[in-house]
């Protein structure tokens, strides 16, 4: 049984010629408050966040636990253009996924029927709702998935679901977007991914999916 205090993040890596999995500690994360509804925040001070290796962190979360599958759990996150390959909202791409728990990735299974929104969805979407990537079991979402909804939207709106931002400062002052996920699933044990379009051989394009355990009871 995963523990919510023993909280690890992991992340699967995409190269030209290898597909490989590596996880990132406990110490990695930290823990805000006390009780049955803590907030886990991703440790700046990890190199693990460093995706580039220029000292500087890439990709930031704040994961808000409410505790049961009655209310709503959220996740803000705050990532480099990188990771989405751009910074306007023709170019960048995001897409939101979960799955079981199990340590190889031909072992989990992918879920579809969690209710995810950002505020913009609920007021511009057709569902009301973030469509989740549907991957097969055992399936790595390599290349970028067609199934499912990109996050990153506006339509011309004043404010997208996300928000481009010249300068964060999680993220060291570097450019990137930022925005919040809330969803409501049934108790169980999970891992709620970010999947990028990655492709590259360096850097936050190298990544293809960036995954935290989600815990409700």
């Amino acid at each position: 049984m995963m523990n919510a205090r023993s909280l690890l993040a992991i992340i699967l890596v995409s190269l030209t010629i290898m597909i490989s999995s590596a996880g990132l500690s406990n110490a990695d994360i930290t823990i805000l408050g006390k009780g049955h509804a803590p907030i886990y925040v991703s440790d700046k001070s990890a190199d693990d966040y460093d995706l580039n290796n220029d000292a500087l962190v890439d990709y930031y979360f704040r994961a808000h636990y409410t505790g049961n599958s009655n209310q709503v759990y959220k996740v803000d996150y705050k990532l480099i253009d990188e990771c989405v390959d751009g910074s306007t909202y023709g170019d960048a791409t995001l897409k939101l996924g979960f799955s079981t728990t199990d340590i190889f990735f031909f072992d989990r299974t992918w879920f579809t029927n969690f209710d995810v929104w950002t505020q913009w969805f609920k007021s511009n979407d057709s569902n009301k709702r973030v469509d989740l990537v549907s991957l097969t079991h055992g399936q790595l979402p390599i290349p970028f998935p067609t199934s499912g909804d990109d996050v990153i939207q506006n339509n011309d709106k004043k404010r997208g679901s996300f928000i481009h931002k010249q300068s964060i400062p999680e993220l060291d002052g570097q450019a990137g977007w930022e925005g919040s996920v809330f969803f409501r699933g049934s108790p169980g044990e999970y891992y709620l991914w970010t999947i990028h379009p990655a492709g590259g051989i360096s850097g936050c394009d190298r990544f293809a999916a960036i995954g935290i355990p989600i815990i409700i009871n």
